[in-house]
This record gives structure tokens, C-alpha cells and sequence, in this order.
């Protein structure tokens, strides 16, 4: 997961596209699935956040780290 540190659930799109390059390098180089990005914000709605969700699926559990 990657959070904005502004109290805001709006961030520019500049920034959205850092937070998401960011969280893809983290899960590149610890995981072995393929992500994708879900920020749809359910309980905290006033500060955006995104988490990397495995393509084809909701949780990550079970899956693999990289050595």
C-alpha cells in the first residue's frame, strides 16, 4: 500500500503517478505476481492511499516473495 501524505482524497495526477510507479517498484522487487492498482478508498476516504492487488484477484495472501 501507498499513502499520500496530504489529508486529501484528491491528489494531482502527478503525484498519482509517482505513489503508483513507487508501489510498483516496491512490489517488483519483492514479489513474484503481477499487480494492479485498486485505490478505491472504502474505510479511509480522506487520505488517498492505493494497494497493489494481484491481476485476476483481491488478496494477496499465498503469494510468493521473492528471495
Amino acid at each position: 500500500m501507498v499513502v499520500w501524505r496530504q489529508h486529501d482524497p484528491f491528489p494531482p495526477d502527478d503525484v498519482k503517478i509517482r505513489l503508483h510507479d513507487k508501489l510498483g517498484e516496491v512490489v517488483g522487487e519483492h514479489f513474484e505476481f503481477e499487480m494492479r492498482i485498486d485505490d478505491n478508498m472504502r474505510t479511509i476516504p480522506d487520505h488517498y492511499h492505493a494497494h497493489a492487488r494481484p491481476k485476476g484477484g483481491f488478496y494477496g495472501h499465498g503469494l510468493r516473495r521473492k528471495n
